[in-house]
């Protein structure tokens, strides 16, 4: 969203947004907004780490996606019934840009160019969404909430294999939509085959290629 304002929205609009937006700030472990709250808005991470999880039928939350710096949260709450379905948790201190749906109401319907695309945007995180739709071994979602983990929050620097933030056995494990035993076990095997490295609770990535592989099986036999 971020980018899409700074590439798509001339230098008056993009006043027009910084004049109007909040910038709110939360601690670790506090909730953005939860599922069935009223849609107030977008917002944009300045600086931070969430995770967007939503309740199942059990009443149980998984995990669907991780944001960072730049990343937007809210969107899905447009339209519809206007609530959020979805909550935003925040893993570590966080700060955030909030642009109201009165303000973004605006700014849409002035910038033709801006809107179309938010709208491949969209649609692109709708591909995405759909094509988690596939059933999988759960080796292989293991490995796709590692990398997905990886892609996230990136690595301590340039040079370390050192996730930067290790999601808890429990986030990878919901993130997967398996055991939290399940994860264990997995994360033990690919440690055993030289994929990654476990330091404690922090995981190091060895083997890039390797997990891709496993994490995308479909297209390494493309």
């Amino acid at each position: 969203m971020k980018f899409l304002i700074d590439k798509y929205c001339s230098n008056e609009w993009k006043e027009f947004i910084n004049f109007h937006k909040e910038t709110r700030q939360y601690e670790k472990g506090s909730y953005v907004f939860e599922a069935g709250e009223e849609t107030q808005g977008l917002f944009i991470i300045e600086s931070g780490k969430v995770k967007i999880s939503y309740k199942q039928y059990d009443n149980s939350s998984r995990l669907i996606r991780l944001a960072n710096d730049g990343d937007i949260l809210g969107h899905r709450g447009f339209g519809g019934n206007w609530k959020y379905p979805i909550s935003a948790f925040t893993l570590e201190k966080t700060e955030v840009s909030f642009i109201s749906v009165e303000v973004f109401d605006v700014v849409a319907k002035a910038n033709a160019l801006f809107s179309y695309h938010l709208m491949m945007f969209f649609a692109e995180e709708l591909r995405k969404s759909e094509a988690k739709i596939k059933h999988y071994p759960v080796k292989n979602l293991v490995a796709r909430a590692l990398l997905d983990n990886a892609r996230a929050f990136g690595f301590e620097s340039d040079k370390s294999v050192k996730l930067a933030y290790t999601l808890t056995r429990k986030d990878l494990a919901s993130k997967a939509g398996t055991t939290y035993e399940t994860v264990v076990r997995s994360l033990a095997e690919f440690n055993k085959t030289g994929v990654i490295k476990i330091d404690g609770k922090e995981i190091h990535i060895l083997d890039m290629e390797k997990l891709r592989q496993l994490a995308r099986p479909e297209e390494s036999h493309n």
